[in-house]
């Protein structure tokens, strides 16, 4: 059983990676494999629509067809048994990394095939657990009043569509810099940031914590 986890935040040891760890911490705990990998350490690009993966007869497997640094990670998520990517909201929209990241996985696994009426799945009767881990700065009022459930929530939605299963979880009014007085934000109440790291955050690692257990025993349904 392997679970791997994706920080695609370009900060290491901040509130992204954290969750994704409390995650794979959590799948560990009942004897999976787990290996985290930091999407930021080599640029990636987006799909490039060449569509070697949509042509008639093609080899690709499922597997994008560009030739870059990013085949080898690809590999990797197509072969693990759960996946889970954690990624700051970025204006109601994952990171870019995780966007690239998820053509060039999604797209090729995405058939445009019909049988019987219903889409042929690539991955046929396999199904790939997945967890999407979104951290904020915005609290929950302002989540709903910018509507980031549907761009946000489309994420989730793709990834349960190609890859059969998918769960969305919301770290919220996270904590986002080590020291507000050195920066131009008094929109914020330090001491009001700090007291919601101590007392939510860490319910939000557990939470992550049991999204890990879950999506491993999900894929023994």
């Amino acid at each position: 059983m392997k679970v791997i986890g994706i920080n695609g935040s370009p900060r290491k040891g901040w509130n992204t990676e954290t969750l994704v760890e409390k995650a794979l911490e959590g799948a560990a705990s009942i004897g999976a494999e787990t290996e985290l990998i930091q999407l930021y350490e080599e640029p990636i690009k987006g799909c490039l629509e060449c569509y070697a993966c949509k042509r008639t007869g093609n080899k690709t497997e499922g597997v994008c067809a560009i030739r870059d640094n990013l085949p080898p990670l690809l590999e990797k998520a197509y072969s693990a048994d759960v996946i889970i990517i954690g990624s700051p909201n970025f204006f109601g929209y994952p990171s870019g990394m995780v966007r690239s990241f998820l053509e060039r996985f999604l797209y090729p696994l995405a058939s445009y095939q019909i049988e019987d009426g219903k889409p042929v799945r690539i991955l046929g009767q396999r199904i790939i657990p997945a967890g999407i881990i979104f951290t904020m700065n915005s609290n929950e009022h302002f989540y709903g009043a910018m509507n980031y459930e549907a761009t946000l929530g489309a994420t989730r939605q793709n990834l349960e569509y190609v890859l059969g299963y998918a769960e969305q979880y919301n770290s919220f009014d996270t904590l986002q810099f080590a020291d507000y007085s050195k920066m131009d934000a008094n929109m914020f109440n330090p001491a009001e940031k700090q007291h919601r790291h101590d007392t939510q955050f860490p319910i939000d690692e557990r939470n992550c914590f049991e999204m890990g257990i879950r999506l491993v025993k999900k894929v023994f349904e």
